[in-house]
C-alpha cells in the first residue's frame, strides 16, 4: 500500500475530505521525522516503535580483495512492531 492508497483508504473509513486526510498523513510524517532527528522515539500504541539509533564508525573487509574500508557513523530508523500488531499479522496469515 503507497501513500495515496493510504489516504483513499483512510477517506473512506473517515467518511472525512481527502484533502484532510493527505494532511494529516503529511503532518504526521512530519512530526515524526522532527522527533526522530532529536532522538526520541516515537511510540504508536498497538502499531510498534520507531527509534533513531546511530551506529558507530567501523571496518568492512571485501572478501574477495581482503581491502579494509572505513565505514563512517550514521543514523539508522529502526521499528519494533508491538504484540498486538505481529499477532494481527499471524492471524492473517493463518487464514490465506
Amino acid at each position: 500500500m503507497n501513500n495515496k492508497e493510504l489516504a483513499t483508504e483512510l477517506t473512506r473509513i473517515l467518511e472525512l475530505p481527502k484533502e484532510k486526510v493527505t494532511a494529516l498523513l503529511e503532518a504526521t510524517a512530519q512530526l515524526m521525522a522532527e522527533e526522530l532527528s532529536k532522538g526520541t522515539s516515537v511510540n504508536m500504541q498497538g502499531f510498534g516503535v520507531f527509534e533513531s539509533r546511530r551506529k558507530e564508525e567501523r571496518v568492512s573487509v571485501n572478501p574477495r580483495t581482503k581491502v579494509r574500508t572505513l565505514i563512517p557513523p550514521k543514523q539508522v530508523l529502526v521499528f519494533k512492531p508491538s504484540n498486538l500488531l505481529k499477532e494481527k499479522a499471524k492471524q492473517s496469515n493463518r487464514h490465506e
